[in-house]
């Protein structure tokens, strides 16, 4: 099904069931698998390959250019997995060399308007939120969340099973398994994320003792380190592999100067604590009002 307004270059590689809407552009280079949809006006580049059963909404563009002033021709190369849901204006780059490749994996989904830079790998079952700005070179592991308009830093990593919230910086790695607000602090775990992902009670006790000790104990890296080194769980190891790896750096605790308590931690704690609606209608009892205006 493909619409008498889309322009396919004769050398597209086409698989089964595509479905391509009104006004599409695919470019010389392109491999589509089959059961891919794709909505009004979007733009494959050249060198890129998308696997079957991935839906790309209106207005998508993949493949273009890194955004750098470097770059006078497209030579860079984009794969996409299968089964992934990219919705409408999402852009994702190509990467910035022949030798190099934007990765994406399958299963995942990216809301309105996500950015993904050139040279990111992204793996398996990720969401990106509404206005996600992922920068070059970034790498995110399999169930990473990332919140409406979270900006990554170039180069950060992304640890599994990690939840960035609305609205947060990432300047630093984030190690699996961690809840990420404000300022790049790690707030606690990704409770809610353990629990959906099937993380039994002892699992989530493990990463909680790794927590305490990077977060909570105020020990060097390399005395943290030598503790987590000394519990036998395949967990603890692999939160600790991650941040002994870590050239950026990780994110730090939740501890601010002052301006950042007011600016960025003490809103999110105050949206978490008050319950906006019950206050709501407590002032209307007051004044009184009832529910329904009288």
């Amino acid at each position: 099904m493909i619409h008498p307004t889309a322009i396919i270059d004769k050398d597209v590689i086409l698989g089964k069931d595509i479905e391509i809407g009104p006004y599409v552009v695919i470019e010389k280079g392109v491999k589509l698998g089959s059961n891919v949809k794709i909505g009004p006006g979007s733009h494959i580049k050249g060198n890129t390959e998308i696997g079957e059963g991935t839906a790309i909404g209106t207005g998508v563009i993949i493949g273009e250019m890194p955004q750098s002033l470097g770059f006078k021709e497209n030579i860079g190369k984009v794969i996409i997995g299968k089964n992934n849901v990219i919705r409408e204006y999402v852009t994702i780059h190509s990467s910035s060399g022949a030798g190099q490749v934007t990765s994406i994996g399958d299963n995942n989904f990216f809301m309105a308007f996500a950015h993904v830079a050139h040279d990111c790998d992204i793996k398996n079952n990720v969401v990106l939120c509404n206005g996600v700005l992922v920068a070059g070179h970034v790498q995110i592991s399999d169930w990473a969340f990332l919140s409406g308009y979270v900006g990554v830093h170039q180069f950060v990593r992304i640890g599994r099973c990690a939840m960035i919230g609305g609205l947060t910086r990432v300047t630093q790695d984030v190690p699996p398994f961690m809840m990420v607000v404000g300022n790049s602090r790690v707030w606690g775990l990704n409770m809610v994320g353990l629990k959906r992902r099937g993380f039994s009670l002892k699992d989530i006790g493990e990463i909680k003792k790794a927590f305490q000790i990077i977060y909570r104990d105020k020990l060097s890296q390399a005395n943290a380190m030598e503790r987590l080194k000394n519990i036998e769980s395949p967990l603890i190891k692999e939160i600790a592999d991650f941040v002994e790896s870590a050239k950026r750096g990780i994110c730090g605790p939740q501890k601010s100067s002052f301006i950042q308590k007011l600016f960025l931690d003490y809103p999110y704690f105050l949206l978490l604590k008050i319950d906006v609606y019950r206050l709501f209608f407590d002032a209307q009892k007051t004044r009184g009002f009832t529910a329904n205006g009288r």
